[in-house]
């Protein structure tokens, strides 16, 4: 592809919008339709029951890189190496900084006691766990993910880890946890997916307990047109090839009210040198991540050229423009036996 130029790049978003509009919202329609909890019935596993895939099972490599073999029940998108690790960590230290702390939910005071359990959904390498556990070091820490990325034996004694996946089903018994804390799952669940995962959520939260999600939708605020063009085209894409949502914090609302009052808040996080420190460091991860995105970008087909210097071209914009997006926390309290009886 020859040299890339705000302005012909953004005719050619154009184009591909207007040719697959009426295909795209025949397939959102199709796609974007709950699943009732009846629909979903997961039985309580015990460890042993759940079967632990091998790394074939798991994976496969793209130019020396590895990523997850996609199926009905795994659909992560970035690559499950040392820089994705490292990214991710940054990560949490930023969002720590932005929202001076690790949660929202008002558990400060149950997590100084050792009868609390904790629960970390899809945790990675352990930062967010590992993180909490140093600072509340009477409750009782789990991490779960679908692959062995958090320590195996260095860790604090209140930390426990195991291998599994919430869309097959958490090997924990109904109401185990008293809180549940999930986040970064916006390009590891399809629009189906989500109700599956908080579903299951609630079944293992305590009557009580509370449920914590933290995403962020890939929408910008003080973007051009390029950007909006660059940003319709993915989510278009995305949305019609692997039945992804990139804007879901209005279904995360939707799905999580269907089992109590949500809380919700966010913040605002500059994208760019304009904002200081913050706003740079932000920016950096925020390429970072993008460009870690090239294989599924030119699995909808973006060429690798192409998606690159579409990203560049983005945060330059964003920059010049002062552009920002926003950061969402909800969390739901799991109502008791009692209220589910009135």
């Amino acid at each position: 592809m020859g040299k890339v130029n705000s302005k012909s790049m953004h005719y050619s978003f154009k184009s591909k919008k207007k040719n697959r509009q009426h295909t795209s919202m025949n397939s959102f329609s199709s796609t974007s339709s709950t699943t009732s909890s009846s629909d979903i019935s997961h039985s309580s596993l015990s460890s042993q029951d759940q079967p632990i895939p091998n790394d074939d099972e798991l994976f496969h490599y793209v130019d020396n890189r590895k990523f997850y073999k996609w199926n009905e029940y795994l659909n992560y998108v970035y690559p499950v190496d040392n820089d994705e690790t490292d990214r991710g960590q940054m990560q949490h230290f930023m969002y720590k900084h932005v929202w001076d702390g690790n949660f929202s939910s008002p558990i400060e005071q149950d997590l100084h006691s050792e009868f609390t359990r904790v629960l970390d959904v899809g945790c990675g390498s352990g930062t967010w766990i590992l993180d909490m556990a140093s600072e509340y070091q009477n409750a009782q820490f789990t991490g779960v993910d679908v692959a062995k990325l958090y320590p195996a034996e260095i860790k604090p004694q209140n930390v426990s880890f195991v291998q599994a996946n919430v869309l097959v089903g958490l090997p924990f018994e109904d109401n185990t946890f008293d809180f549940i804390h999930m986040r970064f799952m916006l390009f590891a669940f399809t629009i189906k997916n989500w109700e599956i995962a908080i579903n299951e959520l609630v079944r293992v939260c305590k009557p009580g307990g509370y449920i914590e999600l933290v995403e962020k939708d890939i929408l910008w605020f003080n973007e051009g047109p390029f950007c909006k063009g660059a940003r319709t085209v993915m989510a278009d894409e995305l949305r019609e090839k692997k039945n992804m949502e990139i804007i879901i914090s209005p279904t995360l609302q939707k799905i999580l009210s269907q089992h109590s009052n949500v809380n919700h808040d966010e913040k605002v996080v500059p994208l760019g040198e304009w904002g200081g420190k913050l706003g740079k460091l932000y920016r950096d991860l925020y390429g970072w991540g993008a460009k870690n995105l090239k294989k599924v970008m030119t699995d909808i087909g973006f060429s690798e050229v192409e998606w690159n210097e579409t990203v560049d071209i983005c945060l330059k914009q964003l920059q010049e423009r002062k552009g920002y997006d926003k950061i969402h926390r909800f969390w739901i309290q799991k109502k008791t036996f009692e209220e589910l009886k009135q």
